[in-house]
Parts: structure tokens; C-alpha cells; sequence
């Protein structure tokens, strides 16, 4: 576990390793604050979009029409040192959708659109380089590892998800990458402020030009992550293994594969129940810019009482794009799905279709069951300029089996349509 107290340790070890003469020279370096500032590079964004959300259990639909507003400046590097600063907001532009009684007093008749009105710094940090090859970022700031399986920020809604802590990040050794970082303060897409004492530790290595081996840590000493897991106590630890990339067969052809595998166990007094087991296998097949995969991905189940969770991640992606599935249910997720994409010079293409199914059954109000339902997805963007792009896209979650012990009203997974409409404009 990494804690702000090692960083002389680690410098010491890089100071070393730069005296051998391991690590190169510090990069060029802004002549003073002006310079810095005016030659630094704008981090700003506006994006447009509609929301539809046809829900079985809903009396109405909603018809969301938001806008997020990112206004941000990032300097050069001046004495090794660089300040990015990032506001954020985000604002209705109709109230078709948003129940401003959030439901306290009586059952919203709207679909959930998780994006409340929010002004706030979305990212404010300093990046320190002097230590050669080697970074050190503390402040606000997004966190994106790997898939974002279990790390992310969450960017598919229109409030992202921001740390505020330490991260070092070093390069010294040959097609590696190094991480640490520790967090006190997570500010989550809903725009709520949690304090959390939050560790990771990362190491990347790429076996091919395409392809890495990962092995991580991550510790959340946090009783409540804000899932509703069961558990009185969510604090837990996961350590894990990753391989994934593709292989060239030829100029054309490649091959793309994934294999993971982690462990999430109680960590710092949580929950006895936590202890469960993470898995993906994929492999797929490229062609030039078209490719084909088929994935497996296990969240098991501690015997229905826990399952593995992942709080800290950028769900949307996963389980499809309806987000059914935020927290796992305690029965486990074995989810199952064919993705195709491709990008068309400025057409981007992706498709992908979901069988969900528990790791172990689930008592249905008729017997057993093992099915939650399936799930298509569609999406169509098109690149105008680098910097502005209009997407389409579109989800459909359809139930199987009912998953409840006694009432399917009040445990079921509603069946669900969603599509938006989106304009990104980057500056």
C-alpha cells in the first residue's frame, strides 16, 4: 500500500538510478511564468446531448436535454513544474426528466438521468518532473487504468468522477510504467463528495507493440463506497493480473486478446462476506480498421451473500450501456457478449450484444433462475474535425428470468430503452 510517507524512498531510488545515468534529461523547460502560462494549452469542452429513457416500470419517459460546460487552461512546464485548472458545468436545459424531490417523499414517475446540475472545479493538480522520467501529480484529477474496469471516470456522463490525492507515475525501466497513488476524496458522477482513503499500486509491462501484462493493487479502506452491497463494511483489497492487445498476423490482420484474473478480499476491518473472484477472457479478430471479438467476463458470487465489486470504476461500459448493473448483485454476474466496430475514414462504428446470467442461482417467485436478460447496443459517431464530433447511440435491456425471493415487483430488473444524441466540441 502506498502512502504519501514513501515518496522519499522513491525519490531516492530515482535520484539513484538518474546519478547511474539510467534515466534521460528533463524535458525543455518555459523561460518564465508568462511563458508558462501563454504557452500552455486550453483542457476545455462543451458537450451537448439528449437523453431518452423508456422504462417499463415508469409512468412517463424522459426526454433529457443537457449540457456540460469544461472551461480549463494548461500551463507549460516552468521549473519542472506545470498547473492544470479545470471548472465544470453542467446544466438543464429542460426539466422533463429531473425529479427535484429525488424521490424523498414519493416515487419519481421519471427514468433516472444521473446528471444533476453541478458548478465545481473539476480538476485542479500540479504535475512535478523533475525527477527524470518520473511524474508527481497532486490535486484533483481523473484517474483512467487500463479498461477502466476498476479505476476510472466514469466519462460517459455528463459529471465525471475525480480524485483528490497524490499519483507517481515513473517510466525508468524499458517499455514499463509504475504507478502509486493514494486519495482521500472521491467527488462521483452524481456530484456527491465522499472522503475515502484509497491505495493503488500498478505495474505495466509490454510484451509486444501491442500488448501488456498488468499487475495491480488497489485498497479501499472505506465502509461505505455508496453501493448497496449487504455489507455494513465495504472496505477491500484487489489484487490482480492482466494481459491484453493484439498481435500482428500480418500488415492486415491481428489478433486481440484479454486475460485477467483478480481476487477482492475484506481489507481494514470490512466485511468476513467479502471474498470473491474476478475473471475475463476474450480473444477476437482484426482486419485493417475492422475487428470481431467474443468476451467473458465472471464477477463471482460469495455463496449469494457478496459479490465482487468494483465502486472506483467507470461502470457505463460494462454490462452493457443501459447501466442496469452499477452495483453486482450478491448472486454474481457472468456477462457474455460479441463486439464488432470499425472506424470508416471519419465513421466510428461499435456494436455489442450482452447475455447476463448470476454465478450461482437466484430464487425466483417460481423456482430458480440464472438469467437476468440481454442487452443490445448500438453506437454511430461521426468525426467532423479533431475536435467536434456528433454520436448516436443506443441501448436495449430486455429481463429474463426474475430475479427476487418473494416479490418480483420490488426486485426485478426493469426492461429498458435508451438512445442519445450528442455533439463534442474540444478547444
Amino acid at each position: 500500500m502506498f502512502r504519501a510517507r514513501h515518496l522519499p524512498v522513491l525519490y531516492s531510488l530515482l535520484a539513484s538510478l538518474h546519478a547511474c545515468g539510467v534515466l534521460a534529461a528533463a524535458p525543455v523547460q518555459a523561460q518564465s511564468v508568462y511563458d508558462a502560462i501563454v504557452q500552455g494549452k486550453s483542457v476545455s469542452q462543451f458537450r451537448l446531448r439528449y437523453e431518452y429513457v423508456d422504462q417499463e416500470n415508469k409512468a412517463d419517459d424522459a426526454n433529457a436535454f443537457t449540457l456540460q460546460t469544461l472551461l480549463g487552461w494548461q500551463t507549460a512546464s516552468y521549473f519542472d513544474t506545470s498547473i492544470t485548472a479545470q471548472l465544470i458545468n453542467i446544466s438543464h436545459l429542460n426539466q422533463d426528466f429531473y425529479d427535484n424531490n429525488l424521490g424523498k417523499n414519493h416515487p419519481s414517475q421519471l427514468p433516472t438521468v444521473p446528471d444533476p446540475e453541478i458548478t465545481d472545479i473539476n480538476q485542479l493538480y500540479i504535475d512535478y518532473a523533475g525527477i527524470p522520467k518520473t511524474n508527481v501529480r497532486l490535486g484533483r484529477q481523473i484517474i483512467r487504468l487500463d479498461n477502466t474496469r476498476f479505476v476510472g471516470d466514469i466519462v460517459f456522463r455528463q459529471s465525471s468522477q475525480v480524485f483528490d490525492g497524490l499519483t507517481v507515475t515513473n517510466h525508468a525501466l524499458s517499455n514499463s510504467e509504475i504507478l502509486f497513488g493514494h486519495y482521500e476524496h472521491l467527488r462521483q458522477s452524481t456530484g456527491k463528495y465522499r472522503n475515502t482513503n484509497f491505495d493503488i499500486a500498478h505495474f505495466s509491462y509490454k510484451y509486444l507493440p501491442k500488448a501488456s501484462v498488468t499487475a495491480y493493487g488497489y485498497f479501499i479502506d472505506q465502509a461505505d463506497t455508496g453501493q448497496n452491497t449487504g455489507v455494513a463494511d465495504n472496505a477491500h483489497k484487489d489484487i490482480g493480473l492482466r494481459f491484453d492487445g493484439a498481435i500482428d498476423i500480418n500488415p492486415d490482420w491481428r489478433w486481440l486478446h484479454t486475460v485477467e484474473y483478480a481476487r477482492q478480499t475484506a481489507y481494514q476491518g470490512g466485511s468476513r462476506e467479502i471474498d470473491a473472484s474476478y475473471s475475463k477472457i476474450g480473444l477476437g479478430l482484426g482486419y485493417q480498421q475492422w475487428f470481431a471479438r467474443v468476451d467473458q467476463e465472471v464477477l463471482g458470487s460469495h455463496d449469494g451473500l457478496y459479490a465482487f465489486q468494483t465502486p472506483m470504476a467507470t461502470l457505463h461500459p460494462f454490462q452493457g450501456w443501459a447501466d442496469m448493473f452499477s452495483v453486482t448483485p450478491r448472486q454474481g454476474m457472468v456477462d457474455r457478449f460479441v463486439t464488432f466496430g470499425s472506424t470508416v475514414d471519419q465513421w466510428i462504428i461499435l456494436s455489442e450484444w450482452h447475455h447476463l446470467s448470476a454465478d450461482t442461482h437466484f430464487q425466483t417467485p417460481t423456482g430458480t433462475g440464472e438469467d437476468y436478460g440481454h442487452e443490445l447496443d448500438l453506437s454511430l459517431a461521426y468525426q467532423f474535425t479533431p475536435q467536434f464530433q456528433a454520436k448516436l447511440e443506443y441501448a436495449q435491456f430486455r429481463e429474463d428470468d426474475i430475479l427476487g425471493a418473494t416479490s418480483a415487483a420490488s426486485t426485478r430488473k426493469p426492461d429498458v430503452t435508451k438512445s442519445w444524441v450528442t455533439l463534442l466540441y474540444q478547444f
